[in-house]
């Protein structure tokens, strides 16, 4: 691998002369984003991002329109929009056409230059850019446009392509894709960084989850020099907890935050359950606005459409939750001091302690493997090569009680999940082999948890194991079944080419799939799969806590 230095030289070099004042940033007066959002920080506005994306880069524009248009029409306005792009975008691309149709679109070389002039809108792109293989010539694609806050980091660390990629590789153009940034953080440069993407979200107390947070600045702005701002939110259940991360990570930077966006709790919404997630999205949308009046940070708040659980949402769905959010915003403005801010800005200074303290135990414990911590791709390289259970054993940094107890989603999720998946009969003697072909892997890693105690033999695969290479598993293991789980909006294509391996190698076994069951056609929103994955005679899961009797079923039908 190159030394720092010189991936830093390349990326700084490699940053466009000019960048150009998007359509948002002419509207408003502003020279930056970063310009804009000093603004609102400081003038006490809260500001409001929508995250879109549908199957093609006209079908999204076309629901940018119509969200602008919808919200001016009753006297508001939307600041910044995420792109959530089709995972081929961490592609080269030359090869992007090669890859297999996810959610989400595709921007051509040519149409860079619309996301920034499209809308009054100031454009924001995270997913699948920086952190996998095409990080680099993404990040100049996007501030040649005028794009100038660009994620994910912490993706890096979690994500990869279907099948992986060359570690080593996706570093370097991850070191010089935020030395990019930093060579452009005058004129407005912002790497974000949604931790709820990363190694930290796998924490076991927001301590060590706010510790991932410090070793990220660490690395982005210390060794890089690019400015870094995090993101939360989408698996941040308890509203307390939201307001400890967010005075946590404030503090870390002095008081001196330049947010990107604060995600709405995704997690608890469920499909169709309009009450409930109605109450979700209130939950944290209160808390989060609240928290912009108390101490703004210039993050804009993303409420998360009501239909978010079910596919990707539409624009007259996106409509429908913001204009709730203004009318939310109009509430918490009457009780400025309902939340007990007092104790919740020392909970959020005791966590900021306690990161600053892992951060450093963790560099020690990277050198004491031999990382050269003063190099920023080496350190990238054990942050990516870490597992966040034995990072904090090995840290060993015992955590007071009030932050022990600050649990996060995955940890008490995956315990619960777990405790869920009962079953009438045993599976004594059933080989399963369990996988998640992409970073949601909750529920994979319950189920290896849980169906062992019923007697299962479970081999588990890597969430960057290729289609292939779960059924060379299963054929190689002599395994009785494949537990798969998808959310990618590409469970047809994982369908046929199972059903075309299977027939290939000759096992006999069954498929099982669960998760989100639709397929990008790239014609507008995703259609359920589930039809054509029964033809194909793959078992669709829809509880999880039925799969103990499907297995035992099945095994039972072919003894």
């Amino acid at each position: 691998m190159k030394s720092a230095q010189q991936l830093i030289a390349e990326g700084r070099d490699g940053a466009p002369v000019t960048i150009p004042r998007t359509a948002f940033l002419r509207s408003n007066g502003a020279a930056s984003e970063v310009e804009y959002k000093q603004r609102c920080r400081d003038a006490g506005t809260v500001m409001y991002h929508m995250h879109v994306g549908l199957s093609t880069w006209e079908a999204t524009e076309d629901a940018l329109r119509t969200v602008h248009a919808a919200l001016a029409a009753e006297g508001h306005t939307v600041d910044r929009f995420g792109l959530a792009f089709d995972r081929a975008m961490g592609v080269p691309e030359a090869d992007r056409l090669l890859t297999t149709k996810e959610t989400g679109p595709r921007v051509a070389a040519d149409q860079w230059d619309r996301l920034a002039q499209a809308v009054p809108i100031q454009p924001h792109v995270g997913d699948y850019m920086i952190g996998l293989p095409a990080g680099f010539d993404n990040a100049r694609r996007a501030l040649a446009a005028g794009i100038t806050t660009i994620g994910n980091v912490s993706q890096y660390s979690a994500y990869d392509l279907i099948g992986g990629s060359d570690e080593v590789a996706v570093t370097e153009a991850t070191v010089r894709a935020l030395a990019a940034l930093a060579a452009v953080r005058d004129r407005g440069g912002l790497a974000h960084s949604n931790l709820e993407d990363g190694t930290g979200t796998q924490a076991a107390h927001f301590g060590s989850y706010v510790g991932w947070a410090a070793l990220e600045l660490h690395v982005v702005e210390t060794l890089i020099g690019a400015r870094l701002t995090h993101c939360f939110g989408n698996t941040i259940r308890n509203p307390e907890h939201r307001a400890i991360v967010h005075f946590a990570l404030d503090d870390l930077r002095g008081g001196d935050s330049i947010g990107s966006m604060i995600y709405g709790n995704t997690v608890d919404q469920r499909p169709g359950a309009h009450a409930r997630n109605l109450a979700t999205s209130c939950a944290s949308l209160m808390v989060d606005i609240a928290l912009q009046l108390r101490r703004p940070t210039g993050h804009a708040v993303n409420p998360v459409p009501l239909t978010e659980a079910d596919r990707i949402p539409n624009a007259a769905e996106i409509v429908e939750v913001h204009l709730l959010a203004r009318e939310l915003e109009v509430e918490v403005r009457k009780a400025p001091n309902l939340y007990d801010w007092h104790r919740l800005e020392g909970l959020g200074a005791d966590v900021a302690g306690y990161a600053i303290a892992f951060r450093d135990r963790a560099l020690q414990v990277f050198a004491e493997d031999g990382v050269d911590v003063t190099d920023a791709a080496e350190v990238l390289l054990a942050m990516r090569r870490s597992v966040m259970p034995e990072l904090e054993e090995r840290v060993g940094l015992e955590a007071p009680d009030e932050i022990a107890a600050l649990e996060p989603w995955k940890a008490s999720h995956v315990r619960e999940v777990a405790r869920r998946v009962q079953g009438s009969r045993r599976l004594d003697g059933t080989r399963v082999v369990l996988a998640v072909l992409e970073v949601h892997d909750l529920v994979r890693d319950a189920l290896a948890k849980a169906l062992p105690r019923h007697g299962a033999e479970v081999i588990l695969l890597g969430s960057a194991t290729s289609i292939e290479g779960v059924m060379r598993a299963a054929a190689d293991e002599d395994a009785d079944a494949i537990v798969l789980g998808t959310y990618n909006g590409n469970a047809v294509d994982i369908g046929e080419r199972l059903s075309a391996d299977r027939a290939r190698t000759g096992w006999t076994g069954q498929i099982y799939m669960g998760g989100v069951l639709n397929q990008d056609t790239g014609e507008g929103l995703p259609i359920d799969g589930r039809p054509r994955l029964a033809a194909l005679g793959v078992q669709c899961v829809e509880r999880v806590e039925d799969l103990v009797d499907l297995l035992a079923a099945s095994g039972e039908a072919v003894r």
